[in-house]
């Protein structure tokens, strides 16, 4: 009896242990958007100017193989006060609110140690719209299969400026959803084909095979027909009149 309760509690023991992993596994694997997948990240100036200064805004994950959809997009810290009082006098002159990429998609992305990229993709919006929209924004990331970043888009929750009062306490947090899209390869033409045709067209030539051996009037009659038609009717006219 003693036996018997010893390998009960092992087998619920072990029932336990399987029923913890496969929940575990199977957490790290739908919350960690991470794991296996590709990483960008998003980087924003509050300048203007051809040496603007740009800063550490996001970071962007998508899932590999690249597949076109949403991806995931983690902010680093909110906006600070200095941060604000940028944008909202950025907005009050009319300015635009600038964004890059880098132009790869890394496996190897890691957010604590960054170092900036040779190359970057960049675009811009009106900052007046991103603060009346309380900075809410949708962005699409353009991509081919490699990984490459063609071009990146930021699109604010409100498209035109009203000329709103925002206050600072919405400018904190931004609220954005990230999406993937990718180049799909257009139709490829047959050349080896239209080669393969001139090829056979000039070897017929060639052989002769493709010369026209009808007469002179089997060839031209359509020509010589009004020509004549012509001078018999002037020739009757002449002789009418005389």
């Amino acid at each position: 009896m003693e036996i018997s309760l010893r390998n009960f509690a092992l087998h619920v023991f072990c029932l336990q242990a399987f029923l913890y992993t496969f929940v575990f596994s199977k957490k790290v694997s739908v919350d960690d958007p991470v794991v296996g997948g590709l990483s960008l990240p998003l980087e924003h100036s509050f300048e203007t100017g051809p040496d603007a200064v740009f800063t550490r805004r996001a970071s962007i994950h998508f899932r590999s193989p690249l597949k076109m959809g949403p991806g995931t997009i983690t902010h680093s810290i909110p906006l600070t006060s200095a941060e604000q009082g940028k944008l909202k006098a950025l907005a009050k002159k009319g300015g635009f609110y600038r964004v890059r990429v880098p132009t790869h998609l890394s496996e190897s992305f890691d957010e604590d140690d960054f170092s900036e990229a040779d190359d970057y993709v960049y675009t811009f919006t009106k900052a007046c719209s991103l603060v009346e929209s309380h900075i809410s924004d949708d962005i699409t990331i353009h991509a081919d299969q490699s990984g490459n970043v063609l071009s990146v888009i930021i699109s604010p929750a409100q498209g035109t400026c009203q000329g709103n009062t925002v206050s600072s306490s919405l400018l904190t947090d931004f609220n954005s959803t990230v999406t993937l899209s990718l180049t799909v390869s257009g139709p490829v033409p047959d050349t080896q084909t239209f080669i393969q045709k001139l090829e056979d067209e000039k070897l017929q030539k060639a052989k002769g095979g493709g010369a026209d051996n009808r007469s002179f009037l089997a060839k031209y009659w359509m020509y010589i027909v009004p020509i004549v038609l012509f001078m018999m009717i002037s020739g009757g006219g002449e002789q009418g009149r005389g």
